[in-house]
């Protein structure tokens, strides 16, 4: 007596990619279980070198707030202090209007004779003028370096609301 067995389509198409997905689940297993090694040099005699990540400038980060009222403009903080040379990151947003006004305001946010080097496309390299028009509600940060050193009046809608202060590297 003969007996027959016949095998459905579902159990040939497993037998045939059985195989396969095996295949990728080893190298999986043996692809996360690799280390890297000892990181010794690929030349005999060759010297190990060791390289960390620093940061390319360390940035001095203020956050100014601008408020303008009926009685002119404020600025918190008002006064900012730097050195000379360094990476500036300045974070500046008018606040927004109240609940009850339907109109936006701007100020103008403005440093004379500060002198700015590497801005980052904000500013031209040279310039000597920190000079912004700012919308309520919206949060502008600029990146720049100061280049001279002095005390410079920040003057908000034309009157003064601070001083930037650049020391000497």
């Amino acid at each position: 007596m003969v007996t027959t067995v016949t095998v459905g389509r579902a159990s040939k198409s497993f037998l045939l990619y059985a195989p396969i997905l095996l295949t990728i689940l080893a190298l999986t297993a043996v692809a996360c279980g690799v280390k890297s090694g000892d990181r010794a040099p690929a030349r005999p005699g060759g010297e190990s070198t060791e390289f960390h990540r620093s940061p390319v400038t360390a940035f001095e980060q203020f956050r100014v707030d601008l408020e303008k009222t009926g009685t002119g403009c404020t600025a918190d903080p008002a006064d900012i202090t730097v050195s000379s040379g360094q990476r500036v990151r300045l974070a500046i947003q008018l606040a927004a209007e109240t609940a009850g006004a339907a109109t936006r305001t701007q100020v103008t946010y403005l440093i004379s004779g500060l002198e700015i080097s590497s801005a980052g496309g904000a500013f031209p390299v040279g310039a000597t003028t920190f000079d912004l028009t700012l919308d309520s509600g919206t949060r502008n940060s600029y990146d720049f370096n100061a280049a001279n050193a002095g005390s410079f009046d920040i003057l908000c809608d034309g009157a003064k609301a601070g001083t930037f202060t650049v020391n000497p590297a």
